[in-house]
């Protein structure tokens, strides 16, 4: 009666349904009287509705009281008041629920900016990074991988080229050319991005290690660092091959101007089933005016 705020005469007699809330499961009542109906003890914690209209809780212990002959003839039910335990309780889960959202923002702009170095070492900009998480984001929606790898390759990607912090200036900035011998040296930064990453136990940090290792190979196994073919290549490293190469064309770098964006096509084209997974390539060029907006919405300003 004190937890109810009902007298006792508004209770004597009355159906349990008189206290419901409407937060609870059917199936929370249905598994109750299935458990006391075989003379078992039910134990369960139940929201109720005071008289005024306030939810409360009640840690309920219900037992069924069995005569001589095996038959019920009355139930006993033992509640305990956990309203305000319960409400502390959901108050820590909301302030569990923001830490690890807090957390989970640090950890990506943590990797987003380890993503950077590599670029601003090779004077590239942090726009590079972004708009191919995003551009790998989209294509990977487009090929159907799903919400998840989704999101995990478009955090992941921003670090294809975090290998380039181990790649002399000298090097990483020539204007020109690069000899055979700098070319070998300069592609050991896929390598030395894996190796960076590849011992963490985060599972972002797992995938860019993946792609780290494998945005520089090639469908028909002429790439680097193991010249790996085909679907050997993880999916997450076909794409970012493909994202990056579009982005890095179209973007000046120290060793070359911007292309036009027919010229690109045209050499994507090229390279269907040879650099380029070619479903991929398909797929990209049927939906190529969803990547001009994000191209469009992530330029380099000047």
């Amino acid at each position: 009666c004190t937890i109810s705020q009902y007298t006792r005469d508004e209770l004597l007699e009355k159906n349990h349904r008189v206290l419901k809330s409407g937060h609870v499961e059917e199936t929370l009542y249905k598994d109750l009287w299935r458990t006391i109906s075989s003379k078992n003890i039910w134990k369960g914690i139940i929201k109720n509705k005071a008289k005024n209209g306030i939810i409360y809780i009640v840690d309920s212990t219900i037992i069924p009281l069995i005569d001589f002959n095996g038959n019920i003839i009355e139930f006993i039910s033992i509640r305990h008041d956990i309203t305000e335990l319960e409400s502390y309780k959901d108050d820590l889960q909301k302030q569990l629920k923001e830490a690890l959202f807090e957390i989970e923002e640090t950890q990506k702009e943590i990797i987003y900016t380890m993503g950077t170095i590599g670029e601003t070492r090779s004077k590239e900009t942090g726009n590079h990074v972004k708009r191919v998480a995003h551009y790998s984001y989209r294509l990977a929606k487009l090929v159907g991988l799903g919400d998840k790898k989704a999101e995990l390759l478009k955090l992941a990607s921003p670090m294809h080229d975090i290998g380039k912090v181990g790649i002399s200036d000298a090097i990483l900035n020539k204007p020109g050319k690069h000899t055979i011998e700098e070319s070998k040296i300069m592609q050991t930064h896929a390598s030395l991005g894996y190796e960076m990453l590849k011992s963490s136990t985060r599972e972002i940090l797992r995938a860019a290690a993946i792609i780290a290792y494998e945005h520089h190979e090639k469908w028909d196994g002429s790439g680097y660092p193991r010249a790996v073919s085909g679907e050997n290549i993880h999916i997450f490293g076909r794409i970012t091959a493909l994202c990056d190469v579009f982005d890095a064309l179209g973007s000046d770098r120290c060793y070359k101007k911007s292309w036009k964006l027919e010229d690109i096509l045209t050499l994507i084209k090229e390279e269907r089933a040879k650099h380029f997974d070619p479903e991929l390539v398909d797929v990209f060029l049927n939906n190529l005016d969803d990547f001009l907006v994000i191209r469009d919405k992530y330029k380099d300003l000047d």
